[in-house]
């Protein structure tokens, strides 16, 4: 079994080669996390933005070949990132509808999907395979292998041709998964198998904290760390009523609200030169998302989303 399944990674592997490399999108995070945590990172390895017009997010569930698609707008940065979170946010709701976790929705670029019979593309669990495709169903990325059910999970049991028959320890569901910085391109042909542990890093469930940002070989100028130091998270998120609160990790001494385009919407000053501040949204502003940038104290700042309903 294991030589054959050497022989076949040989084989795989001259194929994807062929891909070009640092070219096209692909998968960088893959969050399957508690009840509707589930979120997905699109990382642009190329010097110039990409616009999300002609692409979707594809899921086949269960070991099927049946396609449940959304198409996808938005821009990716040159060597950014965007992130699709599951549209669950009514706290109110219990159950299949259980709330996205505020720290995860603070990190959504757009939400997908919010009534699973109308679109199921983004209730993945850990046996469907899930692809970022062209909408003529190009393939750019593949999690997963489609066509194959491998039980709860896959796993890195070569042994059990990577699916959890065997008993290994599940990686695509209740986890978080983090391409390694020297993929530079997506899987584009379905494999004969899927090993998680090729291409993968593995952290636990419910763990959020890489999105929006991806270490790659493809950017040549810079490696981004994250810096817990300077963080901070808003309430409620989506905004419902006139106003809403950042908290953040250190003193904030301004608050700007952008447009997508990143055009300036507003700027406001804290009164209360503390961590936290209550932005006021102007009623005439445009529903949906935008971008707040925090200013600290020492001049150093953050961007995040908030959604405004």
């Amino acid at each position: 079994m294991k030589k054959t399944l050497l022989i076949v990674a040989v084989v795989f592997a001259a194929i994807s080669s062929v891909s070009a490399q640092c070219t096209q999108l692909f998968i960088s995070e893959y969050i399957e996390g508690s009840n509707n945590n589930k979120a997905m990172e699109i990382y642009n390895p190329t010097a110039n933005p990409i616009n999300l017009t002609g692409y979707q997010l594809v899921r086949y569930s269960n070991g099927g070949t049946t396609p449940y698609a959304v198409a996808l707008s938005g821009i990716v940065p040159a060597f950014g990132t965007f992130v699709t979170v599951l549209d669950k946010t009514d706290t109110t709701l219990t159950g299949q509808d259980t709330a996205v976790f505020k720290e995860l929705l603070a990190m959504a670029d757009t939400l997908l999907c919010p009534d699973y019979n109308v679109n199921r593309m983004h209730y993945f669990n850990g046996d469907d395979g899930v692809t970022l495709e062209l909408l003529n169903g190009t393939y750019l990325d593949i999690i997963g292998r489609i066509g194959e059910d491998p039980g709860t999970a896959w796993t890195c049991d070569t042994a059990a041709g990577f699916t959890d028959a065997l008993g290994g320890r599940w990686m695509t569901a209740n986890h978080t998964l983090i391409r390694k910085p020297g993929v530079k391109t997506g899987i584009t042909v379905n494999p004969p198998y899927f090993n998680p542990c090729a291409e993968w890093d593995s952290l636990p469930e419910n763990t959020f904290d890489h999105l929006r940002w991806h270490i790659c070989d493809c950017d040549p100028s810079s490696v981004y760390e994250y810096n817990p130091a300077y963080d901070a998270f808003f309430y409620p998120n989506p905004v419902t009523g006139g106003t809403f609160t950042v908290k953040a990790t250190r003193i904030i001494r301004e608050v700007e609200l952008l447009n997508l385009q990143g055009q300036s919407l507003a700027q406001m000053r804290n009164p209360s030169q503390r961590g936290d501040m209550v932005i006021r949204i102007d009623e005439r502003m445009s529903k949906g998302m935008i971008m707040v940038r925090i200013i600290f104290e020492d001049q150093r700042s953050i961007v995040k989303r908030v959604i405004i309903r």
